[in-house]
Formats: structure tokens, sequence, C-alpha cells
């Protein structure tokens, strides 16, 4: 069977940094690989696009520009915000206040969106919602291992985007949010 949509598409990758030579930013491997539908949203789309047509034992190696990936870093997506908001009713600050920690902001209307805190001062803290890599070229090589027709059962729960993550660890693309991912 080929990849397409409304098939189960299980996969090995290594995502590097813009080349082949680049660094390795994630990997989904044969003992753990990524499993998905295509055709719903669940991948990117050029990603999608370039796996189309795929077989089991195939192999792919491709490179996304920012805006094919996860789009291009935009300045607009990072504030800067009085320090006092992550401060509890003794003057505490959490300790989930440190730089590099990606924390679930609630931004209105039940939106919950994650944002990387990038900078803490005295008195502000920076946090950026740009996606990881916003702005980040990406080349994935990898390896087809199976493709199924889509069952009824393959829609329930989870986002779709994280079959490959052990329960409790979230994923980057759904913030943490799904029931598979909590």
């Amino acid at each position: 069977m080929k990849v397409g949509n409304n098939t189960v598409v299980t996969l090995t990758y290594t995502l590097h940094n813009d080349t082949k030579e680049g660094a390795v930013i994630d990997q989904a491997t044969k003992d753990r690989p990524l499993e998905g539908i295509f055709g719903h949203g669940m991948f990117l789309p050029r990603f999608e696009e370039n796996l189309q047509g795929l077989e089991p034992g195939d192999t792919f190696g491709f490179r996304l520009t920012p805006a094919e990936g996860y789009g291009e870093f935009n300045q607009e997506m990072v504030y800067t915000v009085k320090k006092d908001m992550f401060m509890d009713e003794k003057g505490n600050l959490s300790e989930l206040c440190k730089e590099g920690n990606t924390l679930q902001f609630n931004v209105g209307d039940g939106n919950i969106l994650p944002g990387t805190i990038k900078k803490v001062t005295a008195e502000l803290v920076e946090i950026d919602f740009n996606h990881q890599l916003a702005g980040v070229p990406l080349f994935f090589e990898g390896e087809i291992i199976a493709v199924r027709e889509l069952r009824e059962e393959d829609m329930g729960g989870g986002c779709g985007h994280c079959h490959h993550h052990q329960e409790g660890e979230g994923c980057d693309s759904c913030g943490g949010g799904c029931d598979s991912c909590k």
C-alpha cells in the first residue's frame, strides 16, 4: 500500500537543521517510530507532499523552508510581561519561571498556547510564542516502515501528532493538551 490520504503511516525520521549535515533536532527510530494519519492535518502539508506515494521500505530525504515548516520567526509573537505575573501570594517567584522553560498560557477564549521563557530580569519576563522551530529550515530523512488503511478506531482520542511519545511526555504539536499527552 502507498502513502496517501486516509492511510496510517509508520515511519522513522531524523530531523536536521537545514541540511543532512546539520545538527539533529529530533528523531523517530525503528524501536520508537512515528505513526500518524495522512490527510488529516497531523503532519506538515509539505511533509505529506514529499511522502505521498511512497511504500514500506522506501527512504526519503527532503528540505523544507521555514515557511513550509513551522513558519517564519515573528517578533510580534514575543511578549514582555511583568515578573509579578509569576509570583505567588507570598511574593515568591514560581519555579517554572526560568529561561528555557516552555509553559502553557491561557490566551483568552479558552485557548492555550505554549510559550517559551526567553529572558527573566529583575522586573520583566520575555515570552516567545513562536513555535520552537519557527524560522528554521528543516531537513528530514527516514524510511517508511508500514502503511495501512485508516480504521474508525484510529480516529479516537489524542491529537494524532504524538503517537511516538510515551504517555505523559507531551509533544510540541499539541502542547501536551490532548488526552494522549497528559
